[in-house]
């Protein structure tokens, strides 16, 4: 987040092949999709 990437970008950065394996596997391990921690670390309604 401090460099401004979404998601999908993080995702392929780190090695994954996917952004939606990226997602899936965020979910699992902290229980919510990036999307809603993104939000809440904007401030933004989730």
């Amino acid at each position: 987040m401090g460099e401004g990437v979404d998601a999908a970008s993080a995702a392929y950065g780190v090695g994954y092949q996917s952004a939606s394996q990226f997602s899936r596997e965020y979910a699992r391990l902290f229980g919510a999709p990036p999307r809603r921690d993104r939000a809440r670390l904007l401030g933004l309604p989730q």
